[in-house]
């Protein structure tokens, strides 16, 4: 097992089901006009394509710990009680997601089924860089949305002695991609999953024991990316997660 797997594994518990994980968002509220939502303080809206908050004197609404008051130019994280609000911007506007601490998936979750440790799922990899980072469109698994990513280059490993090359996006604060392959809506999730490709020395190391869902998963308020074509691998990937305990493998 390699070293800091077990961690890897506290952490991911953490994102997907701690008080403000994937199983708490409850809501995704795109913003273009003064909104109202319910059980968070505050008067939501845009200014010059910027998200903005009004809020009455002792409202329950904090930025770093700090109470808001009156109109603030806003982004990132706040809190109100037992909700964690995060804001993002898209290219069509800003968004506010809520995370209820008490949302009923929390309490209901029983875990993700995962296959057990394989090292040989631990791959080496090569990153060959575009020379300009590409801006690709990549169709979302609800609402016939497409969405641009940017795709610095392609990902180059080895599966059981068959060669593979995927498009890599770039985020997660590494080069991370989204991937199908024979397990997809069999024994795994049938959009895809994701993996980071993590910095080794001089080159890379995908380990698809690391492969996780997406936070669609989790939650019908998410969103996600499906495998561009490139990415759909022809070896069967036995490793990382493969589902939600008790749910199948919804499209």
């Amino acid at each position: 097992m390699s070293a800091g797997f077990q961690e890897w594994l506290t952490a991911r518990t953490e994102e997907v089901a701690g008080p403000a994980g994937h199983l708490a968002l409850t809501g995704t509220h795109p913003v273009h006009e003064p909104l109202v939502i319910d059980g968070v303080p505050g008067v939501w809206d845009v200014d010059g394509g910027r998200l903005t908050v009004t809020v009455e004197p002792g409202a329950p609404l904090t930025r770093d710990g700090r109470p808001l008051t009156g109109t603030s130019y806003v982004d990132g994280v706040l809190e109100a009680p037992g909700v964690t609000i995060r804001t993002l911007t898209r290219e069509d506007g800003p968004v506010v997601r809520t995370y209820e601490h008490a949302a009923p998936a929390r309490a209901a979750f029983a875990g993700i089924d995962r296959y057990p440790y394989d090292e040989r799922l631990r791959v080496p990899a090569v990153f060959e860089p575009y020379p300009q980072p590409q801006r690709a469109t990549i169709p979302y698994q609800r609402d016939d949305v497409a969405r641009p990513h940017e795709v610095p280059g392609e990902l180059t490993f080895t599966l059981d002695g068959t060669p593979h090359r995927v498009r890599a996006f770039a985020g997660h604060g590494e080069l991370w991609f989204v991937f199908a392959d024979a397990t997809t809506g069999v024994s795994t999730y049938r959009p895809g999953r994701f993996v980071d490709a993590l910095r080794d020395g001089d080159g890379y190391v995908v380990d698809f024991n690391r492969a996780y869902l997406p936070p669609c998963a989790f939650s019908d308020w998410y969103n996600c990316p499906l495998p561009p074509r490139e990415n759909v691998l022809s070896s069967p990937v036995e490793a990382g997660e493969k589902s939600v305990r008790g749910h199948a493998h919804p499209a």
